[in-house]
């Protein structure tokens, strides 16, 4: 199973990749340069692990989630999401959608949250899982079963490399 951290791709696309518009020449046409950034690396994502016989991208639902009713300052100095990138979630969503992945976005949940539900779940069931994410708070998921890979770094996160060495 390959999991990826839909979230952290696109503000990673976003940043990324140049001021891409629909007309370059105009400023105020719509900007596609996260949505090519996404393109992009899921493909080559899905590249370098053919073999995966189930794939998601999970992405963070719009609106509060359990965290924020548990803690009201949850996230509360984190800058708000740019308008160019929101205008292209929805399209990132039906590409990578297009491109025959499965999108997940459960409301009320965090992308985290819903990919450590899943890698775990996979895990008990036998899979091998990969989370792509450079997220290192998934790296308490590491196991037998589960890895992480952070394709912007190439640093891969398995059981081995998350052990403490012995100095």
């Amino acid at each position: 199973m390959l999991l990826v951290d839909g979230s952290s791709y696109l503000y990673r696309a976003f940043h990324a990749m140049p001021d891409l518009r629909v007309d370059p020449a105009d400023p105020h046409s719509a900007p596609t340069g996260a949505i090519r950034g996404m393109i992009n690396m899921l493909g080559v994502l899905r590249k370098d692990y053919p073999d995966a016989a189930y794939a998601a991208c999970v992405f963070d639902a719009p609106g509060k989630t359990f965290r924020d009713e548990l803690y009201p300052d949850y996230k509360a100095n984190r800058a708000s999401m740019p308008d160019d990138l929101r205008s292209q979630i929805a399209p990132i969503h039906e590409v990578v959608a297009l491109l025959g992945w499965t999108v997940l976005a459960v409301p009320g949940v965090e992308a985290d949250d819903v990919i450590g539900t899943l890698a775990h779940t996979a895990a008990g069931q036998g899979l091998q899982v990969l989370i792509s994410s450079g997220d290192k708070d998934l790296a308490q998921l590491v196991n037998e079963r589960i890895a992480i890979i952070d394709t912007m770094s190439g640093k891969r996160r398995d059981l081995p490399a998350c052990r403490p060495s012995s100095a």
